[in-house]
């Protein structure tokens, strides 16, 4: 069994305000949990480093100090929680970040720029967890324990990487920022293959994706498209324009569902959003009675 828990949705800035109280605005952050894993398996995988991680850091708990950080790529929305994230600051923490380099540049020098002065008080060389940065390729597969992660390239200025979570039979994709209608349909239908749950880029509705076209993101019913391709069962919707209010991704909801066929469970991804994959059972909680 895994545990998806959705921390940050929202793309480009974080956001607030009545209008913005169902859905939040907090940006990209997703926690994996894994049931009862055995030695030399991750407890905890974490999905981008936006706001969301921020409010991560602050509900960690009892929860281990140690995660496995999966990251699609670099832009601000996808890394500016990373400062705030308490257990960085924990002696006993140890965090192992994987990314592919982007522009020639990889995810540590990424981070220690992004926390110099005069921009940040605390250097990332003075960060008492332990932190471990791992370049990874384009594609790629890797098994640690029982845990099996893939990931591929899609569409999006200076790149980006979608990964793959598979766990005693349980499976959750998520797309990062893809922009399908640019190229990397193939590689995300492939890498979603028969999963349980993806969640998917769908910033744009699709009478906005024209004007935006080539920003590097899809609309809803390219999530759908996708979804059905890969066999997928249930699709979760993400990263949210800032400008969406709650009223405009139940808009974009409806939208999705409408070109859905039945059997494909369609939700719209909210902060705190919990979704829970049983290998036997599939996809429960939220995503399964949206």
């Amino acid at each position: 069994m895994l545990n998806v828990t959705i921390w940050g949705c929202r793309g480009s800035v974080p956001v607030s305000g009545p209008e913005f109280m169902r859905h939040g605005g907090a940006t990209t952050c997703l926690e994996v949990t894994l049931d009862t894993p055995s030695a030399g398996t991750p407890e905890r995988v974490i999905l981008d480093c936006g706001t969301g991680l921020t409010e991560l850091g602050k509900k960690w708990g009892r929860r281990g100090a140690e995660a496995l950080v999966l990251q699609t790529h670099f832009h601000w929305d996808h890394i500016q929680g990373f400062p705030f994230f308490g257990p960085l600051f924990n002696p006993a923490g140890r965090f192992e970040l994987w990314a592919a380099r982007r522009d020639g540049v990889g995810l540590r020098d990424v981070l220690s720029a992004h926390m110099a002065r005069p921009a940040f008080p605390v250097g990332l060389d003075i960060v008492p967890a332990e932190l471990r940065f791992v370049d990874v390729p384009a594609f790629g597969q890797v098994r640690r324990g029982e845990l099996k992660v893939s990931w591929c390239e899609v569409d999006h200025p200076s790149g980006c990487t979608a990964w793959r979570v598979d766990y005693r039979g349980a499976s959750f994709v998520f797309s990062g920022d893809l922009e399908v209608q640019q190229g990397s349909r193939e590689a995300i239908v492939t890498l979603a293959r028969g999963a349980d749950l993806l969640v998917m880029d769908a910033q744009y509705l699709p009478e906005e994706y024209d004007r935006r076209r080539g920003w590097g993101h899809s609309t809803p019913t390219d999530a759908v498209e996708v979804a059905v391709e890969a066999g997928v069962r249930h699709v979760v919707l993400t990263h949210h324009d800032p400008s969406h209010t709650d009223r405009i991704l139940e808009q974009k909801q409806a939208i999705a569902r409408d070109a859905a066929p039945r059997g494909l469970g369609v939700a719209t991804a909210h902060e705190h959003m919990s979704i829970t994959i049983r290998a036997e059972r599939g996809v429960m909680g939220e995503a399964a009675v949206a």
